[in-house]
């Protein structure tokens, strides 16, 4: 394989499958000329209409073309006429749930070689819609006025990305818009789907990762918040699912520390942590994460996410530090 991928991406007969905010595939090349990347692109049954956008990097450096890929085949030029070797990237700004995304072939006028080497953090975030960056693009143009548009969507501006930059980690990003732990706008929640995730529908599948995360940060209950009262439920409900997620973080990466960060009322989070979980002692910790509310539907802007990095990223050091063996 001559390309590097991060994410819960999935390798299929069609290609491979990218579905979340900042899955992203690198590559190195030995380059003559042309670079392109090719997608096939189809709404399903589980999907709606196919809407997605990316970012390209060329050695580091972003791309000013913001891609946009459509229903069929999407060829993205990363370089029309470049010479010598260069590191490639593109990462994929726009969440689950708007089609069907498959990687089918990278195109390279001179010599793909290997691929960059892992990073030595790995890091996997778990959330909802702040989390994927919803809104944090409010002034692009659209017709579609309501916050959710994956134009107004950019998962390279949103903590997590900033932090795997921050602290020269590779990331996954497990997050859903408008997902609780017990309770949110979905006939699922985060813990019904996150061994299925991406594949939410399909409940034979079970996603298995190829590498152990350092840390998993679960970042999630704003919208169990909204929703527990009318439901007839307690914030003990809510916390006591929220200590099942964090289970099934640590199950399904076995070495991990977990970082868990409620939406609000930190001090219950840090009961239930250290009860539930066993705290510290047993790799569980708590944060509760500062934003704004300057993007779309009050969500944060890039500036709320910056503020929720330069909180998360020396706190995740300080904790990966601590637990070096």
């Amino acid at each position: 394989m001559k390309y590097k991928a991060q994410g819960r991406v999935i390798d299929t007969v069609r290609g491979l499958m990218m579905q979340s905010s900042a899955d992203s595939i690198e590559f190195t090349a030995d380059c003559n000329g042309r670079v392109s990347v090719t997608f096939f692109c189809e709404k399903t049954e589980h999907t709606g209409d196919v809407d997605v956008y990316f970012t390209g990097y060329t050695d580091g450096e972003r791309i000013d073309t913001r891609y946009h890929v459509s229903q069929g085949q999407n060829e993205l030029i990363l370089a029309q006429s470049i010479q010598g070797i260069h590191t490639f990237k593109l990462v994929r700004q726009t969440e689950w749930g708007v089609g069907d995304i498959y990687m089918t072939d990278i195109k390279v006028e001179g010599e793909l070689l290997d691929p960059p080497a892992d990073k030595e953090i790995f890091i996997e975030f778990i959330g909802d819609s702040i989390t994927t960056g919803f809104g944090n693009q409010p002034d692009e143009p659209s017709d579609i006025s309501w916050g959710g548009a994956p134009v107004y969507q950019d998962a390279t501006v949103a903590y997590p990305y900033m932090i795997g930059n921050e602290l020269d980690a590779d990331i996954s990003v497990v997050a859903i818009q408008g997902i609780g732990c017990l309770c949110g706008g979905w006939d699922f929640t985060m813990n019904d789907i996150y061994d299925v995730y991406p594949r939410v529908r399909e409940k034979d599948f079970h996603y298995n990762p190829t590498r152990t995360a350092d840390v998993v940060v679960v970042h999630l209950l704003g919208n169990d918040k909204d929703n527990y009262k009318e439901k007839g439920l307690s914030w003990d409900d809510v916390l006591e699912k929220a200590g099942e997620l964090c289970l099934m973080a640590r199950e399904k990466h076995p070495d991990s520390l977990v970082l868990f960060c409620p939406a609000d009322m930190l001090a219950e989070a840090e009961i239930m942590v250290e009860n539930k979980l066993g705290g510290a002692k047993n790799g569980f910790y708590t944060l509760l994460v500062p934003m704004d509310c300057g993007g779309k539907l009050n969500h944060p802007s890039v500036k709320g996410h910056i503020l929720a990095r330069d909180r998360m990223a020396p706190y995740i050091k300080k904790i990966l530090e601590e637990n070096k063996k």
